[in-house]
């Protein structure tokens, strides 16, 4: 009876793969179904929620799971475009489950997929098959926001993100294992940091890894003392805020040591504090 099952399931999703309905057609998929879909068909997909898989389980191992109208999504191009958080209840209770299924959807469209639902900037780009997508959505915002107004508080759309990181900002993902780096010796948001490291690249790429090197080792002296008395200002906000620092107190600082920094100056902790009261100074 399960193979019976499993083998009209597979067979008629295979059927209006091929031949995309204009309407959603009700299927009930069997959990060997799920589980090949899930292995073959969901390449590029943001990361399945724990959550959801154990409350859908629970409801369909109990008898409470019913067909609404929420649906399967495919692509033109056969991919998984949603659904992946049910077919894998099923697969883990080894339950089947009938559900509306939408065939023959535009991948290109899927950043407007399911607006209301929380799928974020780096949901899209994992999607869409860059690496670190959360790290990179923050640094194309941050990108963005130098470019434009750092203190522009408008949430960037997915959409957005996906074409700025596709096209404007194509280049800035070489700069994640720096920021990347920074996080994990000092916990400052990888994102932001990569962002920052970007804009100093832009400037003087040599330059910027001389100052990206010398805060990754703590070097101290000479025309590296700026950079410790940075990371020595940054962690003292942090440690007077409950462990908590404003990004713009952070963009700030970090912009006020890269510019003493690539002049040549030896600077001084005072003006890495002015940069704590007055707005955030240009990029040199």
């Amino acid at each position: 009876m399960v193979g019976a099952t499993h083998m009209k399931a597979k067979a008629e999703i295979e059927k209006h793969l091929k031949n995309p309905p204009e309407t959603s057609v009700i299927v009930e998929i069997d959990s060997k179904t799920a589980e090949q879909i899930l292995a073959e068909r969901n390449n590029g997909n943001r990361p399945s929620k724990p959550n959801k898989v154990q409350q859908f389980a629970l409801d369909m191992e109990t008898g409470r799971w019913g067909l609404t109208g929420d649906t399967i999504k495919f692509g033109t191009d056969g991919r998984l475009l949603d659904g992946q958080n049910r077919l894998s209840a099923s697969v883990r209770t080894g339950k089947p489950f009938r559900t509306h299924v939408v065939f023959g959807i535009d991948p290109a469209l899927f950043g407007r997929m399911d607006i209301g639902k929380p799928r974020n900037a780096a949901d899209i780009l994992h999607i869409a098959g860059f690496k670190y997508a959360s790290t990179l959505a923050a640094a194309i915002r941050w990108a963005y926001l130098l470019d434009t107004d750092p203190y522009n508080r408008e949430t960037l759309q997915p959409d957005f993100v996906l074409d700025l990181a596709r096209n404007k900002y194509s280049d800035i993902e070489t700069f994640l294992k720096y920021g990347r780096e920074i996080n994990k010796h000092f916990s400052h948001p990888a994102g932001q940091v990569a962002a920052l490291i970007y804009n100093f690249s832009k400037s003087d790429a040599n330059k910027a890894k001389e100052f990206v090197k010398a805060w990754q080792r703590g070097e101290r002296n000479g025309k590296n003392q700026i950079i410790d008395t940075m990371q020595a200002l940054l962690h003292s906000q942090k440690a007077n805020n409950n462990g908590r620092i404003h990004e713009l107190t952070r963009a700030g600082i970090i912009i006020k040591a890269w510019n003493i920094f690539k002049a040549g100056q030896k600077g001084s902790l005072a003006q890495l504090q002015a940069a704590l009261t007055t707005k955030i100074e240009p990029i040199s």
